[in-house]
């Protein structure tokens, strides 16, 4: 099906204005992980052609970002959410080159001016998420199919989504190594002192906000592809 400009354009705006709203709410946290974060999940997959979904969150925070930067990371803050999306999208569309990005962001953390001394083992899920995008591929390929695949759908979205919290982090860490330590008025070797005590609780932060957006998302799933109007909106490869 031929999608019309007209409504990409609307549905990217439908997205951005989504994400402008729930960041402006003052939405509950888990930990450190702003439950806003759900929009990633839910644009990417369920306005996944043409990665509309993941478009409309990067303009939405795009704009958020420029009336109200970011305490931490100014005006670059709208990269967070935007990696997050952006790479579930790419899942989507079946594309492992994700896991060049995630290699990127987690080399230039280490090596981010100002000396971020932090263990290479303190960001283990990071790691993680790395290799759990293979399996996530895979499964989006046995899920999202001509007809869609109910068996696979609640453990592909949850993984989808923990993969997508992931990315966004390892852009949150390398904006924090290059500057966002210096403006919560850190040394560099004071950041270690962030990262060791969290190194188990911040994969359950992410573990959590994943499930909450799964169970968001699956129904939206099931009720789009269940309406012939508008299952186009899901990518199927």
């Amino acid at each position: 099906m031929k999608v019309p400009e007209s409504l990409k354009l609307t549905i990217i705006g439908v997205f951005a204005a989504l994400t402008i709203i729930l960041d402006i709410v003052p939405l509950p946290s888990v930990g450190y992980v702003n439950l806003a974060a759900v929009i990633e999940t839910i644009a990417a997959i369920v306005a996944s052609t043409g990665i509309l979904g993941g478009i409309g969150v990067t303009v939405g925070s795009l704009i958020y970002s420029l009336y109200h930067p970011s305490e931490l990371f100014l005006y670059g803050g709208f990269l967070t959410m935007a990696s997050g999306a952006i790479s579930i999208a790419l899942m989507m569309y079946r594309r492992y080159e994700i896991t060049i990005l995630a290699v990127i962001l987690l080399v230039l953390f280490f090596i981010a001016p100002g000396d971020v001394y932090v263990p290479i083992w303190a960001l283990w899920d990071k790691y993680l998420a790395l290799i759990l995008i293979f399996p996530a591929v895979y499964l989006v390929k046995k899920t999202f199919k001509k007809e869609l695949n109910k068996k696979y759908l609640l453990f592909t979205v949850f993984l989808l989504s923990f993969v997508g919290l992931e990315m966004d982090a390892m852009m949150g860490n390398l904006l924090f190594g290059l500057y966002g330590y210096s403006l919560l008025g850190l040394t560099p070797k004071g950041v270690a002192d962030l990262y060791v005590p969290f190194a188990l609780a911040a994969v359950w932060e992410r573990l959590i906000v994943a499930f909450i957006s799964t169970l968001i998302t699956v129904p939206l799933v099931i009720a789009i592809d269940s309406n012939p109007r508008i299952r186009w909106l899901i990518y199927r490869g």
